[in-house]
């Protein structure tokens, strides 16, 4: 019955064109990705329990909270990886359900499982920094809790380019699980900016740096890229970027948006990266997980240290515009419906500042002015000084 779901998608109107040989690659691989989440969900290990390894080559890092009904299926999938030179490096936020016990009891049977946990509830950027800054493996790979790895050989293609050909970053496919209507995607999550890249080729900087933003024309930038999973990342080069973010922010408690932070600097830090067209992970769009529940005025507070990050670190260059449109964009969705009083505050003294960046294009501007205008005649809010 599992497996009769999964056979039900359909193939066609993709918003993807891609060739008829990738389309027959990706239909191919739908029998694969449904035995590893058959094998991964219902807890069983393929190759074993293997001893510890004391020089890791890829630490695989998973974030917890509450996570319960997903971590066990998590860390199957990578213990059952070709590839076994792992630490699986485990950073508990405090959980309140059975989490901490699962890892606990996995811990006992695989020793190369690390588990940290923080003494008070941090939230996803934090945890997931302390975990990087730990790291003992050459690379990292992140991997959200609920989430799986669908490629036994994911782990080896990875480290293989990336220490053949000296890269920093190598990303590759990933296909979104949509639990709420229980159906696999056709369209693999992460190639919807392969237009901004290209395959197999390597990309070095300056290019690199452009990868994250892409300006699409005179006032339109695309969005920044989202996602840390479906990476395979140079440990040094991720504890570089760490260490550029403002201390201040780990202090906040930052659930949603945090790999926003992390990857725009990552990819100015970092000197190379490659694209290699394999699939290796599925996402689970989980209605119930902190990034999907609409609580907006946690979701607003979170957005607004996001694009002050960015802006900081852009504020004396032209990619300053970045962070303007990034309040543009997710203005009507996340900011506007999760502004408080405080939020407002921070979000005056964010519109101050970009306003009177030189950088800042007029016709930004004057949107954000606009809709700051409206903000304060809502809330009675005092009206910042356009300068032009």
């Amino acid at each position: 019955m599992f497996f009769c779901f999964f056979f039900l998608f359909k193939f066609k109107n993709c918003t993807i064109n891609e060739s008829k040989f990738e389309q027959k690659k990706i239909s191919l691989n739908i029998n694969e990705i449904n035995k590893w989440i058959y094998i991964c969900k219902n807890k069983k290990l393929i190759r074993g329990i293997l001893k510890s390894v004391e020089a890791p080559k890829i630490t695989a890092l998973i974030t917890i909270y509450n996570s319960n009904k997903y971590i066990h299926s998590a860390i199957k999938s990578i213990q059952n990886q070709l590839f076994t030179d792992i630490e699986i490096l485990l950073i508990d936020d405090c959980s309140t359900d059975q989490s901490l016990n699962i890892i606990r009891k996995l811990q006992k049977e695989d020793k190369r499982i690390k588990i940290i946990q923080n003494k008070k509830n941090r939230g996803a950027l934090y945890s997931k920094s302390i975990g990087i800054l730990k790291a003992k493996g050459k690379y990292t790979m992140i991997l959200d809790s609920d989430d799986l790895f669908v490629n036994e050989n994911i782990f080896n293609i990875c480290f293989n380019q990336a220490t053949q050909n000296n890269i920093d970053i190598i990303e590759f496919s990933g296909y979104n699980l949509n639990s709420e209507y229980f159906k696999l995607n056709k369209i693999p999550t992460i190639p919807y900016y392969l237009r901004y890249k290209s395959h197999n080729e390597f990309i070095m900087q300056p290019e690199l740096s452009l990868y994250i933003y892409k300006k699409l024309g005179k006032n339109k930038y695309k969005l920044i890229d989202g996602f840390l999973w479906g990476k395979c990342i140079k440990s040094v080069i991720f504890q570089m970027a760490l260490k550029i973010i403002d201390s201040d922010i780990y202090l906040q408690k930052i659930n949603y948006g945090d790999d926003r932070i992390i990857n725009f600097i990552l990819f100015k830090v970092a000197n190379s990266f490659k694209y290699i067209n394999e699939y290796g992970i599925i996402y689970n769009y989980n209605k119930y997980s902190i990034t999907h529940k609409k609580k907006y005025i946690n979701t607003c507070h979170d957005e607004l240290i996001n694009i002050m990050c960015i802006y900081n670190y852009t504020k004396n260059t032209k990619e300053s515009n970045i962070a303007a449109f990034e309040i543009i964009h997710r203005w009507k969705k996340i900011i506007f419906p999760g502004l408080n009083l405080n939020n407002s505050e921070s979000l005056k003294n964010l519109i101050d500042k970009i306003v009177l960046n030189k950088y800042i294009r007029f016709q930004i501007k004057k949107k954000l002015i606009s809709f700051y205008y409206n903000l304060n005649k809502s809330k009675k809010l005092k009206l910042i000084k356009f300068v032009k």
